[in-house]
């Protein structure tokens, strides 16, 4: 079946089904960073995890298509900006095992990035778990999210048409609203998240007004890693902005209608270019 593009995508697709499918989606993200301290420092930032799939991609684009490989010096390269961050990136990349340095025999003072199997595992666990959100979703046929697992050939082609996605990612940043007011901020993507989890658990059902539920703002920090400080910031930044309101005397927040829609929004695009580059890695294969 082919993927059908936003909002086309959204009108096809029940209320209901789109809630679990952001549930699903947000539980089990939350729950792969949760008490990861080291992950989410590493990763706490879109720009980090982009550049980790960047070099991932050209890796096995290398492997597989006889593209350059990755250097440090091609992602700075494509980055076109933050370079001296990358450069700090890819060195902590290395330091924790995730990525390895391999000199090119003919010009020793060439480093090749090569990730290694906890990056790729790592990796090949979160495009799954998109995949099985595609799949809740109806855009793909169940199945997709077990071979990419077990099946070696149909994850190199997957992975070597993924840049397709960070491609999308980059020029529709800044498109949806509180979405995308999170997820500039350091490990905001995660707090969303953790927000739309709980959402989630207060209103299984389609209801108005929303319900409200706990704000766990110590939780949200201990369980990602962040300073208290931070998490209230951002949460008291986001009541200003108009994506929760806060219900002071009860210790509540509640999503509203707009920040929802405009998650719904970005998930509905996010899920559908996953789908696109699995068919197309189906058909390779």
């Amino acid at each position: 079946m082919d993927s059908m593009p936003p909002p086309d995508l959204a009108l096809s697709i029940s209320h209901e089904a789109r809630c679990k499918a952001v549930a699903l989606y947000c539980d089990a993200i939350v729950r792969m960073h949760w008490g990861e301290r080291l992950i989410n420092k590493i990763f706490g930032r879109v720009m980090q995890s982009h550049a980790a799939g960047r070099l991932v991609v050209q890796h096995y684009r290398w492997k597989e298509e006889g593209a350059e490989r990755p250097t440090l010096a091609l992602l700075q390269r494509n980055a076109g900006h933050g370079t001296r961050t990358l450069a700090s990136f890819v060195a902590v990349l290395r330091l924790t095992g995730m990525v390895a340095a391999e000199a090119d025999p003919r010009d020793r003072r060439v480093r090749y990035l090569v990730p290694q199997e906890r990056l790729i595992g790592g990796l090949r666990a979160w495009i799954a778990h998109h995949l099985r959100c595609c799949e809740a979703l109806g855009l793909l046929d169940a199945g997709h999210a077990v071979r990419l697992t077990d099946d070696a050939a149909f994850f190199d082609a997957f992975v070597c048409r993924a840049g397709s996605i960070l491609d999308r990612v980059v020029s529709h940043r800044g498109r949806f609203g509180g979405w995308s007011w999170f997820d500039d901020r350091d490990g905001g993507g995660r707090v969303a998240m953790l927000l739309l989890r709980d959402h989630f658990k207060a209103n299984p059902e389609a209801r108005s007004p929303l319900l409200a539920f706990p704000l766990r703002a110590h939780e949200l920090a201990d369980g990602l890693g962040l300073s208290h400080s931070h998490v209230r910031g951002m949460l008291k930044e986001a009541i200003e902005a108009g994506h929760l309101a806060h219900d002071a005397g009860r210790a509540q927040v509640r999503l509203t209608p707009r920040f929802l829609d405009e998650t719904m929004s970005w998930l509905l695009h996010f899920l559908s270019w996953f789908a696109e580059v699995a068919q197309a890695a189906r058909r390779a294969c």
